[in-house]
């Protein structure tokens, strides 16, 4: 589970002078099963070949069509995984006496615990100490709730909303909404291009740099290494035992308490394994203008319309909007919603705090959270440019203010407090890290050219 959001003095951090007036919340699904298996003889090496850790779903209800009596009905099934081995080739169950066995990359009971958990914790501070949402969900327009098109996504953001809202609070059906591949916006997109080009030429860069200190972890993990070399890499997309695959099933049985190979209590190798793989990941969205404007500027930019579309202080602002989330026009809410809840990934994680310049390269735990909140200020200021009253954005990892280094700057956040950034100093960042013209467009420019920043790298590298 999370770090919780709830604690001793949270209400010093809402001052009495703001008004809170919107939250936006962005968060990791929560516990799953590896999405690769990157060891090899799991059983040998302490890890179960079956993870029996999906029990509460093996019962399930779905929706049928019955065109007799033109009416959907229910119907109830109990799901199980089936294997083969190479002592009987005939179908087996892969359960050993077990039942509720995992697929890779599957949402856990745990899992959905931490989902639930993480909205029960947004009710605590939201409903219960800050009585800024409703006591109960009457109105399908306060809450958006947007999920990508992955299944464990998807199930957290129903846990979460279940946490914040259960049965007995709600009243109208949610709505959770999702968009076409080609449409999404809530991770870095594979399907760009130009962006892809990015991401590859700054792995290679971490590999020159990354690569030679890993022998060392290769060899205290060589036993349960997968590759014909034995050799854990970053850039090699080829490679078993990248190091990304290998930190995943790490951390993955770390959150269920899963026995792991001895090699692993080696906490500097985990550790350099671990940086390894988030430096080849997200470096590029910290360096380069480029992916920070393919790869979740187009997100910034909504976070950002959903908050102003109704303002009457940015509503002559509508085309620049658009043209920030890479739309021929931007549409329109009817009402601005007191919450948005959006299911996404570490990738997402990891690639806004680096655009955000306050990445930390420690690995994503399950449910992470970045918090965007939206405050008025009580009191009229004049000192402001913004309009009345004049408003201010912060945003939260993990409960936690993030000191965001484009707020910095005197004037442009609230008193002493530098995580509360201006409406405008916000503003501001978000144009910067926006696409600059049509995103599709833009995923097809400067094909073949190498990123500017790798020199810098280059020679970083060459002097270490």
């Amino acid at each position: 589970m999370g770090p919780p959001l709830v604690f001793p003095g949270v209400e010093d951090h809402y001052p009495n002078s703001l008004a809170l007036k919107q939250v936006q919340v962005l968060f990791r699904h929560g516990e799953r099963t590896p999405v690769h298996r990157s060891i090899q003889q799991w059983d040998k090496w302490g890890f179960p070949i079956f993870w029996p850790l999906c029990d509460w779903t093996r019962r399930s209800l779905t929706g049928l069509i019955n065109p007799n009596i033109k009416q959907v009905t229910t119907f109830e099934y109990e799901r199980e995984i089936e294997t083969l081995t190479e002592e009987d080739p005939s179908p087996l169950f892969a359960n050993a006496g077990k039942r509720g066995i995992c697929t890779e990359g599957q949402l856990t009971d745990r899992g959905r615990i931490s989902g639930h958990y993480l909205g029960a914790q947004l009710r605590e501070l939201y409903v219960d100490r800050l009585a800024f949402l409703p006591r109960n969900f009457t109105k399908a327009s306060d809450i958006y709730l947007r999920t990508t098109g992955i299944v464990r996504s998807r199930e957290t953001l129903q846990q979460v909303f279940n946490g914040l809202y259960p049965l007995s609070r709600h009243s109208v059906t949610p709505t959770l909404l999702e968009r076409f591949p080609f449409e999404e916006n809530l991770h870095p997109m594979v399907h760009c291009p130009r962006l892809s080009e990015l991401r590859k030429q700054f792995r290679a860069a971490a590999a020159k740099k990354w690569n030679p200190q890993l022998e060392e972890a290769s060899h205290v993990l060589k036993d349960i290494l997968s590759s014909p070399e034995g050799r854990i890499t970053v850039g090699d997309g080829n490679n078993k035992d990248e190091a990304w695959a290998i930190i995943d099933t790490y951390s993955s049985a770390l959150a269920h308490n899963i026995k792991t190979p001895a090699g692993f209590a080696n906490r500097q190798v985990v550790n350099t394994v671990a940086r390894a793989a988030l430096e080849s990941e997200f470096t590029g969205y910290e360096k380069n203008a480029e992916m920070k404007q393919l790869g979740m500027g187009r997100f910034f930019a909504e976070v950002l319309q959903r908050m102003t579309i109704g303002d009457p202080i940015v509503s002559e602002n509508m085309a620049e909007i658009s043209q920030m989330l890479g739309q021929k026009e931007v549409k329109v809410y009817r009402k601005v919603p007191l919450l948005a809840l959006y299911a996404a990934h570490d990738s997402s994680i990891g690639a806004i705090l680096s655009t955000l310049g306050v990445f930390d390269n420690r690995w994503i735990n399950f449910t992470s959270h970045i918090t965007f909140e939206l405050f008025d200020e009580k009191v009229k200021s004049t000192s402001w440019s913004l309009g009345s009253p004049a408003q201010f954005v912060r945003l939260k990892y993990n409960g936690r203010p993030m000191a965001i280094p484009a707020c910095q700057p005197k004037g442009k956040h609230w008193g002493d407090d530098s995580s509360f950034c201006t409406f405008a100093a916000f503003q501001d960042f978000v144009r910067s890290v926006s696409p600059m013209r049509d995103w599709s467009a833009q995923c097809k420019e400067h094909l073949g050219e190498q990123a500017p920043e790798l020199q810098e790298l280059t020679e970083v590298t060459a002097s270490t």
